[in-house]
C-alpha cells in the first residue's frame, strides 16, 4: 500500500514536470539546445509515467491476491470447522464469485484510489501554481462527479445484492442437482431439472443486466466528467485570458488525470459489489468455537479416572428431550457398544463426544487429555474415526490411509492397507497406492472404501477407535476382517453397529443412548433378557 501511494506521488510529480516543460517549450524562444533538453525531459516523463503505471498494476494485483488468499483459507477453515457447513455450491460461489468481487475492490478499487488521490491532489496543486482559475475549473467537475456517484451507489449496491443472492441460489441448485444425478435419470426428471436450471440461469442473467445498467451510468458519468474537465480548463483559460502556453501545460496535466478520474466509476462499481459480497463473506468467516470449559483437565488431576489418567472419560452429553447420558468410563481393551433405535441419535452422541458438533457441556478425556480443546496434531494421535457413508478427500490412496498420521512412514500405511484386506484390490489398480481418489472415493467400491476408512482409523493404534456403522458398508469378508481387528485391538473401541455381528461383539458393554436410565456398566443386554439387535 505504501508503494502504491509512492507511485501516485511519483505520477503527480511526472505530471507537474510535463506541464512545466510544456509551458517552457511554448513560451520560451530558446535555441536548439534548450528545445532538445525540453524534449528529452518530456520523453523521460512519459517513459516514467508508463513505468509507474506498470508497477502500479503489479502492486495492485499482489495486494488483491494476498488479501483474498487469506479470506479463502478462512472460508474453508470455517466450512470445515462447523458441523453443518454451507452447501457445496454456496461454498464454491463464495470462494469464486464473491472473492472475485473482493479482489476487484482491493486490486482495482483501493489500489487506484491509493495512486489516484495523490495524483489528483498533486495535479491540482500544480494547476494552482500555474493559474488558480484553471485549478478551480477542474475542481467543480470533480465535485459534480462525487455527488453523482454518491447517488448512483445506492441502487448499484441493491442490484449487486440481488445478483449475488440469485447466483448463490443457482450454484446451490446446480451442486445438489449434480449430486442427485443418478436418481434424476432413473426417475425421468432430466428435462425438468434442465428447465429449472434454465429458469434460474435466466433470472441470474436478468439481474446481471440490471446491475450492468446502473454500472454503465456510473462509468459513463465518470468518463463524461473527465472530458468535461478538459473542456472547462480550455474554456476558463480563454475566458480569463490565460497565456496559451499555460493553458497547454494545464491541458497536459488534466490529460494525465483523465484516466484516473474516469476510473472512479469502476472504483464505485467495485465498491458496491464488494459491500454486497461482504454481507455474505463476513458471517461465513466466523468459526463456531465451543465455550471454554470451567476447568481444564490436566493429566493426573482428581476429576480424571480415579484409578489414574489412563482410559476414556465422557460426560455432559444430552440427547433429544434434554435427558443427560450417564458418564462413560472405559479402560484400554474395553469395547463400548452404543444402543439406539435411531442411528442418527447414535451418530449425534459420537459427534458430540468427538467435538464434531461443538457442545460446551461435553467433556471427553483420553488418557488425561481434554480431547475437545486439544490441538489437531494431538487429536489425530488420540482418536481414529471411521463412519459409513462419509466421503474421502481427493488424493492418492497412500495419502488417504496416512491422512491422520502423515508423519508415519509409507510402509506403515501399506501394512495397514494389507491388514484391512485391500492388497488384492490395489494390485488390480494400474497405479496401486498412487491411484487418486475422486468423487468421494472412486474408483474403489463402497466396501473397499470402508476398508480404507478402517485402516486409516486404526493406523498407529490410537487409544480410542470410534466406528460409526462402518460395518454396514462392508461385505461379508470385510466384516470378518473388522471382527478380527476388534479382537486384537489394544485400545478402547466405541462403536455404533449396523449389523448383528458387530452388535454381539464378545466383551462388548452397552452404552444406552435411548435409555439413559441404564449406564455403560450394565451387563450385556442379552444377559438381562433384553434383545440386543443392531443399533
Amino acid at each position: 500500500m505504501a508503494m502504491l501511494i509512492v507511485c501516485g506521488l511519483a505520477l503527480a510529480a511526472a505530471a507537474g514536470a510535463s506541464a512545466l516543460l510544456m509551458t517552457r517549450a511554448l513560451s520560451s524562444g530558446g535555441g536548439t539546445t534548450a528545445f532538445i533538453l525540453i524534449l528529452a525531459g518530456l520523453l523521460i516523463a512519459a517513459l516514467g509515467t508508463g513505468a509507474l503505471r506498470a508497477v502500479e498494476r503489479v502492486l495492485a494485483e499482489k495486494l488483491g491476491q494476498h488479501y483474498i488468499h487469506q479470506i479463502r483459507t478462512g472460508l474453508i477453515r470455517s466450512a470445515l470447522s462447523t458441523d453443518r457447513g454451507p452447501a457445496a455450491g454456496i461454498t464454491i460461489a463464495r470462494t469464486t464469485n464473491d472473492l472475485t468481487s473482493v479482489r476487484n475492490w482491493v486490486a482495482q478499487g483501493i489500489a487506484p484510489l491509493a495512486v489516484g488521490i495523490p495524483l489528483v491532489l498533486g495535479t491540482l496543486c500544480a494547476l494552482w501554481l500555474l493559474a488558480p482559475p484553471l485549478a478551480l475549473a477542474v475542481v467543480v467537475p470533480l465535485c459534480l462527479l462525487a455527488g453523482t456517484l454518491a447517488l448512483l451507489a445506492i441502487p448499484a449496491f441493491r442490484r449487486a445484492r440481488i445478483l449475488r443472492r440469485k447466483r448463490g441460489q443457482l450454484a446451490a441448485h446446480i451442486a445438489d442437482t449434480v449430486a442427485a444425478a443418478q436418481m434424476i435419470r432413473i426417475d425421468g426428471g432430466l428435462v425438468r431439472e434442465v428447465k429449472k436450471v434454465d429458469k434460474l440461469g435466466g433470472s441470474v442473467a436478468g439481474a446481471a443486466i440490471d446491475r450492468a445498467t446502473i454500472a454503465g451510468y456510473i462509468r459513463g458519468s465518470a468518463a463524461a466528467v473527465a472530458a468535461l474537465a478538459l473542456a472547462a480548463v480550455a474554456t476558463v483559460g480563454a475566458w480569463q485570458a490565460v497565456p496559451t502556453a499555460t493553458i497547454a501545460g494545464a491541458l497536459t496535466i488534466v490529460g494525465m488525470i483523465a484516466t484516473p478520474v474516469a476510473d472512479m466509476g469502476k472504483v464505485v462499481e467495485y465498491r458496491q459489489n464488494f459491500k454486497a459480497a461482504r454481507r455474505i463473506l463476513g458471517p461465513a468467516l466466523v468459526v463456531a468455537t465451543p465455550t471454554p470449559k470451567a476447568s481444564e483437565a490436566q493429566p493426573g488431576s482428581a476429576d480424571v479416572n480415579e484409578a489414574g489418567s489412563e482410559g476414556l472419560h465422557v460426560s455432559g452429553i444430552t440427547i433429544d428431550g434434554g435427558a443427560e447420558l450417564p458418564p462413560l468410563e472405559a479402560r484400554p481393551g474395553d469395547r463400548i457398544v452404543l444402543r439406539a433405535a435411531d442411528p442418527a441419535q447414535a451418530t449425534g452422541v459420537l459427534e458430540r463426544m468427538l467435538g464434531v458438533r461443538p457442545d460446551a457441556s461435553v467433556r471427553t478425556l483420553i488418557d488425561g487429555v481434554d480431547l475437545l480443546s486439544a490441538e489437531d496434531r494431538d487429536r489425530r494421535v488420540l482418536v481414529g474415526y471411521a463412519a459409513a457413508g462419509s466421503l474421502l478427500e481427493r488424493g492418492t490412496i497412500g495419502r488417504s490411509v496416512r491422512y491422520r498420521r502423515p508423519e508415519l512412514h509409507v510402509d506403515e500405511g501399506s501394512a495397514a492397507l494389507d491388514k484391512a484386506g485391500l492388497g488384492s484390490a490395489l494390485a488390480n489398480l494400474p497405479e496401486g497406492e498412487r491411484t487418486r481418489l475422486k468423487r468421494g472415493g472412486e474408483p474403489l467400491t463402497v466396501s473397499e472404501q470402508a476398508r480404507l476408512k478402517v485402516a486409516r482409523a486404526a493406523l498407529g493404534e490410537p487409544p480410542l477407535l470410534v466406528l460409526n456403522r462402518v460395518d454396514g458398508d462392508l461385505d461379508d469378508d470385510g466384516r470378518v476382517m473388522l471382527a478380527g481387528l476388534l479382537q486384537t485391538y489394544p485400545g478402547i473401541v466405541v462403536l455404533a453397529p449396523a449389523t448383528m455381528e458387530l452388535a454381539e461383539i464378545d466383551g462388548g458393554r452397552p452404552w444406552w443412548v435411548d435409555r439413559p436410565d441404564l449406564d455403560a456398566e450394565t451387563p450385556r443386554s442379552k444377559d438381562r433378557g433384553v434383545p440386543a439387535g443392531p443399533a
